[in-house]
């Protein structure tokens, strides 16, 4: 009986001291899905790192605070300066689930890298149409700070083929429901939300609230069909985030 409760009070001390630093890493909101897309709408290749043919694998290293927010980026391995700076410039546009350690969230260090090629560069630029990414909105702000449409003067306007569009009835009349959802009978309402940036483009998609079978994947399609004419404070475009609810049944926006 005595060696029962010692066994049970060794496991129970042990959970207890093990409990402690149960830790779970940063986690980049939308995963790969954000990063790619940030990544080829806001890259651009500095002209002088393409003049010195420089090419090769960037290496950084960053803390993720506890509200989420990526600071203190530390080149570890660099390619060029000018290049270092814009990888930089780029992670610093990504939002990110801040780790936890202990139950509470903690910052915490992470490194990303990336290999970098001028001809893979020169594609990227001919499938998207512009070299340096444009900021075709003035004036804009240069802060990274991210607004809620109850704070802007002007909120966000979706545009399509030249003219000012609902976003609800565009939607409505372009929605595909996905081959999976039909053939699994599912319907329903999706809510989603991405960041109008102050140049119109739009970044870090997440998912509130999903439905399954594809449907979450055609919100973000959706979303990309249309342009961005960003938010305003204060008389300039700024990054805002949009929220909106996309539905794949019967129910009419």
């Amino acid at each position: 009986m005595k060696h029962r409760i010692l066994t049970v009070i060794l496991i129970i001390t042990i959970s207890r001291i093990f409990g402690q630093y149960i830790i779970r890493e940063p986690q980049l909101m939308g995963g790969s899905y954000n990063f790619k897309m940030i990544f080829d709408n806001e890259f651009y290749y500095p002209p002088q790192a393409i003049s010195d043919m420089r090419e090769g694998e960037v290496v950084v290293s960053f803390t993720i605070n506890a509200q989420g927010t990526p600071e203190d980026f530390k080149v570890i391995q660099s390619v060029h300066p000018q290049l270092d700076s814009v990888f930089i410039e780029i992670l610093k546009l990504y939002t990110w689930i801040p780790g936890i350690r202990d139950g509470v969230n903690y910052p915490m260090v992470m490194k990303q890298s990336h290999h970098f090629k001028i001809k893979k560069y020169q594609k990227l630029v001919e499938r998207r149409g512009y070299d340096a990414p444009p900021f075709a909105f003035q004036p804009y702000s240069k802060s990274l700070k991210v607004y809620e449409f109850k704070s802007l003067q002007l909120t966000p306007k979706s545009i399509y083929k030249g003219k000012q569009v609902n976003i609800n009835q565009f939607i409505s009349e372009y929605i595909k429901v996905p081959d999976a959802a039909l053939k699994q009978g599912i319907s329903g309402v999706v809510e989603i939300a991405f960041i109008v940036e102050s140049s119109g483009r739009i970044s870090n998609f997440r998912e509130i609230k999903g439905i399954g079978g594809g449907c979450t994947e055609e919100a973000y399609r959706l979303i990309q069909m249309v342009d961005w004419e960003p938010g305003m404070l204060k008389n300039e475009y700024v990054r805002s985030e949009y929220q909106i609810k996309v539905n794949f049944g019967k129910s009419q926006y």
